[in-house]
């Protein structure tokens, strides 16, 4: 998958001619309260192929550009939708691969833990699972070997859940891996897929490093989606990103993370990441990281200079500021982001999560 011109043709006609001359064919749909993310619809027909050729334009949510070891664990998560199913599509770097877990416990290496929530009203995101919730593992790997595995979680209301037309393909090199995975909306009979409807997801990568899981982190949660439905993030199903959208959903899109890395070089010093997804990549130009104080007074602004990483190609982009521990004592300040296209217009601002989405942090 390669980042396109389309959001930056979007914008540039946004500037000229408001929301409406820009996405007069999608007539976007007003997003529901509490909607932290999107499923767009796919573009045309989905192969499952583990190529992520169909994925331009689908909504991303980037994971790990903070770690000190981005090259091991960085990811961007895609999610895509049509009249029969529904489809997520990953891109990991990641230099060594493997899962050496058997099939019920495959979460245990390098693989995904999804969680799903198609129940409706109330029900929707409720605290315990059951019928329409559920929970199941998947891995590109058999040991070391490209050999696509899923399994339905053991242990809560919706184990005994049998999913029928599961698709699952995965590609690799030395330096990362692919993997797309299709669920037949047919599995889920209360649900009807249409622009507008609602659904409750994490995404959840798990690394190994070459053997047992050794890291793991939440695309919208943190480790409570273990237990309940509730921490799920409320997403909602679109033609396409319109700009209005960004503001709300935005903070899923453009993670921020601040950080004291446990291991430095120099004297110490806090760090500042924000992920860009892969079709922003052309579209954003400037990154501000803003100081606030305790009663939320910005006190200081910092460019945060834009970096590609990764191998070429694959669309790895952030921004990364850094300042000094004695800058700022602890405790009374916190950190936001203002995200801008070419020009200075506002794309969106981000504050960091206010839970630990990650099982070690510092790193």
């Amino acid at each position: 998958m390669r980042p396109s011109g389309f959001f930056r043709v979007c914008f540039t006609i946004l500037a000229a001619t408001g929301p409406i001359g820009a996405f007069a064919q999608d007539s976007p749909v007003k997003l529901q309260p509490g909607v932290r993310g999107l499923v767009t619809r796919a573009s045309g027909r989905v192969t499952i192929d583990g190529v992520l050729t169909e994925w331009t334009g689908a909504f991303c949510t980037p994971l790990h550009y903070g770690h000190d070891r981005p090259l091991e664990r960085a990811s961007q998560f895609f999610y895509m939708w049509d009249d029969e199913a529904f489809y997520i599509g990953l891109r990991c770097l990641d230099t060594k691969q493997a899962n050496p877990a058997a099939l019920a416990g495959s979460f245990n290496g390098d693989a995904v833990e999804f969680y799903l929530d198609t129940r409706t009203g109330d029900a929707l995101r409720s605290k315990d699972w059951s019928k329409g919730a559920i929970h199941f593992y998947y891995t590109p790997f058999d040991k070391s070997e490209v050999k696509p595995r899923w399994v339905m979680r053991k242990g809560i209301a919706t184990s005994d859940t049998v999913l029928t037309g599961v698709e699952i393909a995965a590609t690799r090199d030395s330096n990362h891996y692919d993997i797309e995975f299709k669920l037949p909306w047919a599995n889920f009979p209360e649900f009807t897929p249409k622009v507008g409807a609602t659904l409750a997801v994490d995404a959840e990568l798990c690394s190994g490093d070459g053997g047992t899981r050794t890291d793991r982190t939440f695309s919208y949660g943190s480790p409570l989606s273990v237990q309940q439905p509730a921490s799920l993030g409320k997403v909602e199903l679109v033609a396409s990103i319109a700009p209005d959208y960004l503001a709300q959903v935005g903070p899923a899109m453009f993670p921020l993370w601040v950080d004291a890395p446990w291991v430095q070089s120099e004297r110490a010093r806090m760090k500042a990441v924000v992920a860009i997804p892969p079709d922003f990549a052309a579209t954003v130009r400037l990154v501000d990281v803003r100081f606030h104080d305790a009663d939320g007074k910005v006190v200081k602004t910092v460019v945060a200079p834009i970096e590609a990483f990764g191998p070429k190609g694959l669309g790895f982009v952030r921004a990364v500021a850094s300042w000094s521990v004695d800058d700022f004592p602890p405790g009374s300040y916190f950190v936001t982001s203002s995200i801008s296209s070419s020009g200075g217009k506002p794309i969106v601002s981000v504050a960091p999560r206010m839970l630990q989405e990650a099982i070690i942090s510092g790193r």
